[in-house]
């Protein structure tokens, strides 16, 4: 009969941690499959989540308003810029640059006479240009050059804001007045709740759709291997191109929304911290899933207002610890780690799935 003495059992109990923790590290790391429910399943949380978004805005007060619908703006950039790193394998530091260009479009627009609602339209129609245009030589670059080049861009965006004074009147800033037209008996909060819901619904579904068709399928291929894409007859720079310009539209059409909730855009609006918390919205979300963008804005509007009460700079530090533990550890982020957990429950629900 052999004799474990007390060395040996430490050793065995580290090596059965360490198993632990491989496993879980495993487990935490594997890609998985999307949530397949029921149909009934899907067509009553559709259901109860429509009603309970469009009762929101009726029974709560207005500071509740204003943070749901900074997450529906937030979930507009995400599900924008997620085509563009996660289906389309393409780095941009500098979305809040195309931010920027919708909320002083729709500012501008205000004060020359242009209803706000319209002015959402220009806000999206401006920054898909100005992609396009910016697209055309900067998507030839790859990886580090590429997200150099965008990081470049928004670190001037505030820098030209003032620049061009004249238009945007500089440090001082455009005052807009984003309440709703008479005929619309609503105040202003619940007004462009409404508003940046409809946004958020548009996109999502657009999203979706492309994400899962021939668009889709060509981004992936564009991403996975461009000689192969090439070779199968996809236009990959046309493809790049214009994808970074859908994208920029979508983080256009959102600071249209952003400028008409907070009535007032100034440069200091748009400083590189936004376009970090873009990049951290996606990464904790989940690259290339739709759904991730929902979760990644949710994080990025309500953890920042939890670790500012504890220290003004908790917030940057919050955001990179969070980015390397994703980076290591939760690579599918939040959405991966639901699939995982609720992946077997929505397995053994009763119905018909399709």
């Amino acid at each position: 009969m052999s004799v474990v003495t007390p060395p040996q059992a430490a050793r065995r109990a580290d090596r059965a941690a360490d198993g632990a923790r491989a496993s879980v590290a495993e487990w935490l790391r594997r890609p998985r499959p999307p949530l397949a429910p029921p149909r009934w399943l899907a067509i009553l949380a559709t259901a109860l989540g429509g009603i309970a978004l469009l009762g929101i805005p009726l029974v709560n007060p207005s500071y509740i308003n204003l943070t749901v619908t900074l997450v529906m703006i937030w979930t507009v950039v995400g599900l924008g810029l997620n085509l563009l790193v996660g289906f389309g394998g393409q780095v941009s530091l500098g979305h809040s640059a195309f931010f920027a260009i919708g909320a002083y479009a729709v500012a501008v627009g205000g004060e020359l006479g242009i209803p706000h609602p319209a002015t959402l339209l220009v806000a999206g129609m401006l920054p898909f240009a100005v992609g396009y245009v910016i697209g055309l030589p900067a998507l030839r670059l790859h990886g580090l050059q590429l997200g150099l080049v965008t990081l470049a861009l928004a670190m001037a965006t505030p820098a030209a804001i003032r620049a061009f004074e004249p238009l945007t009147h500089g440090s001082r800033g455009i005052a807009i007045d984003a309440d709703p037209p008479s005929w619309v008996p609503l105040a202003h909060d619940q007004w462009i709740y409404y508003l940046a819901l409809a946004a958020a619904v548009v996109a999502y579904l657009a999203t979706r759709r492309l994400a899962r068709g021939r668009l889709g399928r060509s981004f992936v291929a564009v991403r996975d291997a461009e000689l192969v894409a090439e070779t199968l007859g996809v236009n990959v720079w046309q493809t790049k191109t214009r994808l970074f310009a859908t994208s920029a539209a979508y983080a256009g059409v959102a600071g249209g929304l952003y400028a008409m909730l907070l009535e007032f855009v100034g440069p200091e609006n748009f400083n590189l911290a936004l376009s970090i918390s873009f990049v951290t919205l996606i990464v904790v979300g989940g690259l290339a899933t739709v759904p991730g963008a929902v979760l990644g804005a949710l994080f990025v509007q309500y953890v920042p207002t939890f670790t500012s009460s504890v220290s003004p700079a908790a917030t940057g530090a919050a955001y990179g610890v969070v980015l390397i533990v994703f980076a290591f550890f939760l690579p599918f982020g939040l959405v991966g780690l639901a699939r995982g957990a609720l992946g077997k429950v929505v397995d053994r629900l009763p119905g018909r799935r399709g």
